[in-house]
This record gives structure tokens, sequence and C-alpha cells, in this order.
């Protein structure tokens, strides 16, 4: 059974967009957010002088469709952050993950950076910008547990706060729930609705063929989803998804497949032929 988790967030200076805390009840962990223009208030905070697993977050421009994430460790957070200030340009936020009571070791935090590069790694939701993948640590078993645990708690806090390239994306894997068809130009995509967005399955395939109205748009998201491995050109009319790809919405989905401005709700249909609008009216008048 899952409990229920309250989360308490701290802004530090009074401001939204400026550094803050946050916490989940009844666990050792505690994270903090901080903007890279804002790095030099933070020097003297308790957070900052302590050992942490951290992210550096950013785009390369605007039109990046996946954040730029590296993950990294270190025993005193804000010693690596002012070095990554200065050699590092992607970033434009650091998030740090401590222990309360200064409780994570060295052996912890590097446990901890191993394991979200490969579940990071795994879940495709971001472009990593590590070189090289955190060898695992050999810890004492019950270590291990706690750790898992400290994770699991990191990603459900780092999740909550929007920052979504850890959490796995919540498709069915066993395809029990609608599976909806999208077609158009040769085209054709597979893909459910989640409570993550509009999720495109592998093996998908999108058209080439662009209209004048989406051009612009679509061959940015071509460039990104190109760049982060989740398609490859199959012919001259087709891309192929090698993975599957979250999208913020039917339509978002439906565009880059169909390679014209569409409505999602109805352009995704069951193999029946009902769009995605009646299906989810239904439900909705069930």
């Amino acid at each position: 059974m899952t409990h229920p988790k309250t989360i308490t967030i701290y802004l530090a200076n009074g401001q939204p967009n400026g550094v803050k805390t946050a916490e989940l009840s009844n666990w050792i962990g505690k994270a903090i957010v901080i903007p890279r223009s804002m790095l030099k208030s933070v020097k003297e905070r308790a957070e900052c002088n302590q050992p942490a697993v951290y992210f550096l977050i950013g785009k390369n421009d605007e039109d990046d469709i996946l954040p730029l994430v590296y993950v990294g460790e270190a025993e005193s957070l804000w010693d690596r952050l002012a070095n990554h200030d200065s050699n590092k340009d992607f970033w434009q936020t650091a998030i740090g993950f401590v222990g309360k009571d200064n409780g994570l070791t060295k052996a912890h935090i590097k446990y901890l950076e191993s394991r979200c590069l490969k579940i990071a790694k795994d879940n495709s939701r971001c472009i990593l910008q590590n070189t090289v993948q955190s060898a695992l640590p050999s810890l004492p078993e019950p270590s291990v547990a706690e750790m898992e645990e400290f994770l699991e708690n990191l990603i459900t806090l780092l999740s909550s706060i929007s920052y979504l390239f850890l959490l796995k994306p919540l498709v069915d894997e066993e395809k029990t729930g609608q599976i909806f068809f999208c077609r158009a130009k040769g085209a054709e995509a597979k893909g459910q609705i989640t409570n993550d967005g509009f999720i495109v399955f592998k093996d998908s395939t999108m058209t080439t063929n662009i209209s004048k109205a989406v051009k612009e748009r679509n061959s940015r998201i071509i460039e990104s989803l190109s760049k982060s491995g989740h398609i490859t050109q199959l012919s001259s009319n087709l891309f192929k998804f090698e993975k599957e790809y979250v999208f913020n919405s039917p339509s978002a989905a439906s565009d880059i497949i169909c390679g014209n401005s569409t409505s999602g709700w109805v352009k995704w249909v069951t193999k029946e032929g009902k769009t995605l609008k009646d299906v989810e009216t239904e439900k909705l008048e069930s």
C-alpha cells in the first residue's frame, strides 16, 4: 500500500523562482534548488556544505524538447557547483539532495549517483551530459536498502517539482490499456494516454512530409528527437521511433506523426475507429 506523503517547500528568498528547499514527510533527505544566477548566495547554507548527489539542468536553446542533465556527487555541494560554474555552460539550475543531520557518506552519494545515471539513461527523458558511467560502489545490504528507499523518495520529490527525467513513463508495459492508432502519409503510430501525457510507442513511424504551416516547429522537434536518439530516418518518407516518447498532449503527438496541424483527440483512434475524444467522454459519463 502506498502511503500519502506531504511535500514542504520553503522559499529561501520569498521568490518561487529563487532558491528553495523541499522535503517529504518522514524522510531523512532534503532537496535544495539553486538557480545558477543565485549560486553565490547559497555559499554559507548548511545544505550546500555537506555531501550530496546533484543534478545540473539546462537547455542548449529554447527549442530543445528534452532537458540537458548532468548527474554528479560531491563531498561539498557548493564547492563542486562553484567549479561547474566556471567549466560547464549548459546549465541554468542545480538541484542537490542531502541527508538531514549530514547523514550521507561518500559511499552513499556514489551509490545514488550511479543509480540516478542508469535510471536517467534507461528512461530517455533527458539528454545526459555525463561522458562516463559511475561505478556502483559496494555497500552492506542494509545500506543498499536504505539508499534504494532514499532514491525512491528522491525521484518522488524531484518529479513533484516538475523535473521528470528520473520518473519512468507510465506506459502500460503489457498493453492492457486502450491502444490508439494514428495514420497519415504512409506513417503509422501507436500510443496511449497516461498521467504523463501521450506516449508514442517504439517502432511507430512518422512522416518526413511536413506542411508549410508547421514546418518550422516540426523541424525543430525532429532535430531534437534525432539528437536524443528517439527517432532515426527509416526512408525518404518516414522516420521511426527507436524509443517511446512522451508528448505533452495527443495533438502534439499527432502533429509530428502527420506532419501538419491536427486535433489529436480525433486523429488518434482505436482499432475499431473510435476516437480518443469519444473514449475519454465515455469514461467521464460512466
